[in-house]
């Protein structure tokens, strides 16, 4: 091991301002970033050694007894590379959260989507289906089954109002109030919550006219079509049956998603 009175260029009664003062001008002339010889990280490797070791008292008489280094720089260097590793998996570890959580975030954004989705085109279409078709369910079936049916509306019409608001409340917000005391801030969210209704019950309207539309236009155009309750019928249906058929598939994509998280 090189003297390290010798690798600093002091003599051994050096005082601390000398070793200082070396310890510049030396770092300065073989700092990697200012010096391309290949030997310049163990030059420099050394001069901090050196310096670290007779800048500190202790570890300087040590070293004027021993003629080594004490351990206290072995120590030091095995507890730099400890604390690097744990800082690499401290960042590591706040990494993998960061992108756990997005990703947890994600996957409930698709889930609020599907639900949102399977919601509105289930109310849609099936609004479109019933007042083309206006079937008969309710007024050929047995009083059980009637009441059935009424018991099914009235669980999905309350299904169908919980739905929409719990989308409503994710995708929409409430413009506020105009206050010349209060700044106004910046919705969190991209929709007003009357532009949201606004499409239910537009899309709503155009389903049962489309649906009524196109069942006059594949009916038999005579008497009886326009003597009977045709419309009435239609727009029974959509009303009656939609809320059930919202639930049935509603609740389809629930236990689907039951399935997968298994």
């Amino acid at each position: 091991m090189a003297d390290l009175y010798s690798v600093l260029g002091v003599s051994r009664t050096a005082t601390s301002n000398e070793i200082k003062s070396a310890y510049r001008r030396l770092a300065r002339r073989y700092h990697p970033d200012v010096n391309s010889d290949p030997s310049a990280p163990t030059k420099f490797s050394q001069i901090n050694e050196a310096y670290h070791t007779l800048i500190d008292s202790d570890r300087r008489k040590s070293y004027d007894r021993t003629g080594s280094v004490s351990s206290a720089a072995s120590a030091r260097r095995a507890n730099s590379a400890a604390a690097r590793a744990a800082r690499r998996a401290y960042y590591q570890e706040r990494a993998d959260r960061i992108v756990n959580e997005w990703l947890q975030r994600e996957r409930e954004e698709t889930r609020a989507r599907g639900k949102a989705v399977y919601t509105t085109v289930t109310l849609f279409i099936s609004t479109f289906m019933v007042a083309m078709t206006k079937p008969s369910i309710f007024e050929t079936t047995s009083l059980f089954w009637r009441i059935a049916l009424v018991a099914l509306f009235a669980v999905g019409v309350w299904h169908l109002f919980t739905s929409l608001k719990e989308h409503f409340d994710h995708y929409t917000y409430r413009p506020q109030r105009i206050s010349v005391t209060r700044p106004a801030r910046k919705p969190d969210k991209r929709f007003k919550r009357s532009v949201a209704w606004a499409f239910v019950i537009v899309g709503y309207l155009i389903s049962v006219l489309t649906g009524i539309l196109i069942g006059m236009l594949t009916e038999d155009f005579s008497m009886k079509f326009f003597g009977n309750s045709a419309i009435s019928d239609a727009v029974f249906s959509a009303l009656f049956y939609p809320p059930i058929a919202v639930l049935i598939v509603d609740t389809m994509y629930r236990i689907n998603l039951r399935f997968e998280e298994l």
